[in-house]
C-alpha cells in the first residue's frame, strides 16, 4: 500500500500537488487500489517507521524528511538544473562553474545563475554585473535569452504524461520532436519521474525554437493543471523510492 505523509500548514493544504494527491485517494479507492494519507505540520517526531511513508509537501518539507531519515541519500536533493546531456538542447551557452578555472568559460553578456547543490537557493537569478565572477563557483551559469512561452512536460518512465503552459503565450505549442529528442538524450540518466521545462522563442522572421529551461525530480513540483489521478500517486511514490535509495 502507498502511504503518503502530506504537509499541512496551519491545518490547511497549501500546494496543488498535495491537494490533488488527496483527491486521488477517492479515485484509487473506487478502483480498489490501496492508498493511505496521513497529514503532518512538519514535525516528524511521531514517525516510527519512516519507510512506510512518502512525504509530499514543500521542498523544505521533503528535504527535512529525507535528511532526517535517509541522510546518506542527500545528493537526491541536488537540483537537476539543465543536465549536461541536454546542453546541446539549451539554445544558449551554459556552463557548470565547478572551479575558479571554469569562470573563464562563462558566457559573455547577461547571465542567469542557479546553484548546483541547493534547490531554490536564495541567490538563484540573474547575475549581478557588479559581483566578482569568482563568486559564481558552484553555480550553473547560462546566457539570458528571451522566452515567449514556457511549458512543463511531465515525464514518467520515459513517457510524456501531460504538458502545461505555465508562463507566457499559451498559443505557442512546443515542438514535440525537439521534446522527444531531449527525452531520448536524457534516457538512462533521467529520474523515473521528472518534469522537463521547455522554453519557446520566436525570432523576427517568425521562426520558433524549443529549448530546455531546466529539469526537476518529481517532488514539490507545481502541477499547472495536471490531474491524472491514475498516474500522479505513482509518479510521486516511485520518484520518492528512487530518491531515498540513492547513495
Amino acid at each position: 500500500m502507498m502511504k503518503f505523509l502530506v504537509q499541512r500548514i496551519n491545518k490547511q493544504i497549501m500546494h496543488d500537488f498535495a491537494f490533488h494527491l488527496v483527491k486521488a485517494k477517492d479515485f484509487l479507492d473506487w478502483r480498489m487500489e490501496k492508498m493511505a494519507v496521513r497529514f503532518s505540520e512538519g514535525n516528524f517526531d511521531a514517525i516510527r517507521n519512516s519507510d512506510q511513508y512518502i512525504p509530499v509537501g514543500s521542498v523544505d518539507f521533503v528535504s527535512d524528511y529525507l535528511l532526517r531519515f535517509y541522510p546518506e541519500a542527500a545528493r537526491a536533493l541536488e537540483p537537476l538544473n539543465v543536465p549536461e546531456c541536454l546542453f546541446p538542447y539549451a539554445g544558449r551557452e551554459i556552463v557548470n562553474v565547478l572551479t575558479p578555472e571554469d569562470v573563464g568559460r562563462m558566457p559573455a553578456g547577461r547571465l542567469y545563475c542557479k546553484h548546483l547543490k541547493k534547490i531554490k537557493h536564495f541567490s538563484n537569478g540573474e547575475a549581478d554585473p557588479e559581483k566578482d565572477t569568482a563568486m559564481y563557483v558552484g553555480y550553473q551559469v547560462s546566457r539570458v535569452v528571451d522566452i515567449d512561452s514556457e511549458w512543463r512536460v511531465f515525464v514518467f518512465k520515459d513517457e510524456v504524461k501531460y504538458l502545461a503552459n505555465y508562463s507566457g503565450n499559451p498559443y505557442l505549442f512546443p515542438d514535440m520532436d525537439a521534446v522527444f529528442d531531449m527525452m531520448e538524450a536524457y534516457k538512462g540518466k533521467a529520474p523515473v519521474a521528472y518534469t522537463l521545462d521547455v522554453g519557446l522563442s520566436v525570432d523576427r522572421h517568425g521562426d520558433m525554437k524549443t529549448f530546455v529551461v531546466e529539469c526537476h525530480r518529481f517532488f514539490s513540483c507545481g502541477l499547472y493543471g495536471f490531474q491524472d489521478y491514475s498516474v500522479l500517486p505513482y509518479m510521486l511514490s516511485q520518484e520518492w523510492y528512487e530518491m531515498k535509495n540513492m547513495r
